[in-house]
């Protein structure tokens, strides 16, 4: 019997909603997330309990990677999600209440190993044998907020006393980088993204403070330096924020970090925490970017030019993570002879999602302005500074800005397995690699959505 394989359907793109796509998403992140009517069993048998949020359901033996576990920060961005997909006024969700109990059981076994910033748990709860990245408590508690009118009674309860905790041990540590890493959990030092998310929780707390928090003695003080530490990741030399000042190789099969920027989580600190999209050092870093894996770029993806000269897509590009990755779910790091590195969905996804950001903000009046820092990433989608820094212009502006996301996204589906996302994509064929149905890659299409 004849099958038909994923290299001969590929998406129509010129015929897809990319909005239309989102319940289909939302299907297939969901699947990842285990409730009272369904659990999740992973190789060796541990069963998990309800609230868990898997990152993959890939396991060793499928790839060389086992994703079959729950990340604080992932988790968090899918809780997101979810709140994001209900209606307004329509009760409790169940799913959310687990959520929110699963995040106690790990942040008191994360508290009882002496480990509270680790970024990874068993399906149960219990702590992975994993890095220390300060990001998750921070969006973990915004997940709550997006949460709460979602939530019954006892899990308001138990989301405060979390993120409680959360916010003690952030404010009290905000100096301490010491054996912390940055969301790809392989240099080691003082993260831009983690800080971003840092920053944006404490000032939800200081402005609307959803969850009734009690901010600690020296939550100003905290405050106010992680906003001056974020300032200091600016390299006038190099034009970009460094995403990890001074980083150390802290995974040992990891090595070289002199590559490690322009780093993409850079612009992920605009998506999940406090950097403002008109920011002009965002926005030139964003350029940077894009431009290391465009066409010509220092790290250029075939794949990328392929879609750029085929007249029936026009698309992309899709970017990765950074220009030294030679992460490959696949086969592997190897240090003899290290693999390419691969555009990932939820990397290309959020660069999307900025397109859509300063789309928005031109359409409210809070354009940013074409200038030295700026230009290259206008540039890039086609504007000038005639058009950029003139108001009547401002609906051109966003419409040129929603297009060179949409491309972004259509290169997503178009590189889709039948729609379904993986955590890379093949950088020279285009299709899919590395763990399947990456819970992330589907929060991140469904964010750029929601914004767009």
């Amino acid at each position: 019997m004849l099958q038909l394989q994923y290299q001969r359907v590929q998406a129509a793109i010129r015929q897809v909603d990319l909005a239309g796509l989102a319940p289909t998403m939302l299907a297939f992140m969901k699947a990842n997330v285990a409730s009272n009517a369904l659990v999740l069993v992973d190789q060796h048998g541990v069963m998990s309990k309800p609230g868990c949020i898997i990152a993959s359901p890939s396991f060793s033996g499928v790839t060389d990677q086992d994703y079959v576990h729950h990340w604080t920060r992932d988790a968090a961005i899918t809780a997101v999600e979810i709140a994001e997909s209900l209606p307004p006024n329509s009760g409790v969700d169940q799913a959310l209440c687990d959520y929110v109990s699963f995040s106690e059981i790990c942040q008191t076994n994360a508290i009882n190993s002496g480990h509270f910033f680790r970024a990874a748990f068993q399906i149960d709860g219990n702590v992975r044998d994993w890095s220390d990245q300060k990001d998750g408590p921070a969006l973990q508690s915004l997940a709550f907020v997006s949460a709460w009118p979602f939530l019954d009674d006892p899990s308001k309860a138990t989301a405060r006393q979390v993120a409680q905790r959360s916010l003690n041990e952030t404010v009290n540590n905000w100096r301490n980088n010491v054996q912390m890493f940055g969301p790809w959990e392989d240099v080691e030092g003082p993260s831009f993204f983690a800080r971003a998310a840092q920053v944006r929780f404490l000032e939800q707390v200081q402005s609307t403070n959803t969850l009734g928090l009690r901010p600690p003695a020296e939550f100003e003080p905290a405050l106010e330096g992680m906003k001056n530490a974020l300032d200091t990741h600016w390299d006038d030399a190099q034009g970009f924020y460094l995403s990890i000042p001074g980083g150390v190789a802290g995974d040992p099969t990891f090595t070289d970090v002199s590559g490690f920027d322009p780093n993409t989580d850079v612009v992920m600190a605009c998506i999940y925490g406090s950097i403002s999209c008109t920011d002009p050092k965002l926005l030139a870093t964003a350029a940077k970017v894009r431009a290391v894996y465009d066409v010509g770029g220092s790290t250029s993806y075939p794949i990328n030019e392929a879609d750029r000269d085929d007249a029936e897509r026009g698309f992309g590009p899709m970017v990765g993570r950074y220009p030294s990755d030679t992460y490959d779910g696949n086969v592997g790091r190897d240090r003899e002879h290290p693999t390419k590195d691969h555009p990932w969905a939820l990397c290309t996804a959020n660069f999307a999602q900025l397109y859509y950001l300063v789309a928005r903000a031109f359409e409210s009046g809070r354009a940013a302005a074409y200038d030295d820092l700026t230009g290259s990433f206008f540039g890039q989608i086609g504007l000038d500074a005639s058009t950029v820094n003139n108001p009547a212009d401002a609906s051109t502006v966003a419409d040129a800005l929603r297009t060179a996301g949409d491309k972004m996204l259509q290169a997503v589906i178009f590189h889709s397995d039948h729609y379904r996302l993986s955590e890379q994509f093949d950088g020279t064929t285009g299709f899919e690699k590395s763990v399947s149905d990456l819970t992330w890659s589907y929060a991140a299409y469904l964010r750029a959505i929601r914004t767009r």
